[in-house]
């Protein structure tokens, strides 16, 4: 009797504890295949495909044309090279979306907060390494009005350092908003932290310097870092976007780089 329950106390642990090896008696994770050759071009050859995910019932999926496989640290998952959910960037932000529905009427002047701190921060504990943060009114919006200001609140600097981030600004899902003729919008951020301060690359293209200065304090600590201005005749779809990657470095100082970079949604 000693033995048989010996036995099958082996066997558990034998089970739970197995590895599937090819081409090796000490197999390093549950399956290991070890080359066959230093110039064979390659241990594993598959004829049809790979499928990802699924359960005994239930097949994994292929992925789509021109996607790969990539690790996401846990796990892995097909993904578009170059395309962030949808939408897709130059900046130097890791490949996550996180959206954050929000109300900008035509004329909104500055002095009110559209996006709030508290909204900020809520979006980028969505992205633990940063990504790129969509702010998308609620209703397609038609900007009349000479001038329409989006005013975001940015975090405590503390609550979010090192974490790069891109703004988009875009109609609700799948749409654009319309900019009509002779009209602009803007992005303003300002700071809950006092004192704060820029470090930021030169707009003039000649000098390329960096600057280390105050916050502007020029409508309310508003620094603008985006406009758009229609003028070609007609009303247009628009999406736009930050051409910053915008990264708190300290307790007090936000740095805008990557100059130029852009954010665009394939699908519009």
């Amino acid at each position: 009797m000693k033995r048989c329950l010996t036995i099958i106390a082996l066997l558990i642990v034998v089970i739970g504890y197995s590895q599937v090896g090819i081409g090796t008696v000490d197999p390093k994770s549950d399956l290991h295949i070890v080359k066959t050759a230093d110039n064979d071009g390659g241990s594993i050859q598959i004829d049809g495909g790979i499928r990802l995910g699924g359960t005994e019932s239930v097949q994994g999926s292929k992925g789509k044309v021109g996607q790969v496989l990539m690790s996401t640290g846990s796990t892995a998952e097909w993904v578009t090279i170059g395309k962030f959910d949808g939408y897709f960037s130059d900046c130097a932000v890791p490949n996550k979306v996180i959206y954050v529905n929000i109300d900008l009427p035509s004329g909104s002047n500055g002095n009110q907060v559209n996006v709030t701190s508290s909204q900020m921060t809520n979006a980028l504990n969505s992205l633990p390494d940063g990504g790129i943060v969509v702010l998308r009114t609620n209703n397609i919006t038609t900007y009349t009005d000479a001038t329409t200001r989006l005013t975001i609140e940015l975090p405590k600097a503390v609550n979010v350092l090192n974490k790069p981030f891109a703004i988009a600004f875009d109609g609700p899902n799948s749409t654009n908003n319309i900019l009509n003729n002779n009209k602009s919008i803007e992005i303003l951020v300002k700071t809950t932290d006092d004192p704060s301060y820029v470090y930021e690359l030169s707009t003039v293209s000649s000098t390329r310097k960096f600057f280390i200065k105050s916050f502007p304090d020029n409508n309310n600590n508003d620094y603008k870092i985006s406009e758009i201005e229609n003028n070609s005749g007609r009303a247009q779809h628009i999406l736009l976007f930050n051409s910053y990657t915008i990264k708190a470095i300290n307790s007090n100082t936000w740095s805008f780089t990557t100059r130029d970079c852009y954010v665009q949604n394939p699908s519009n």
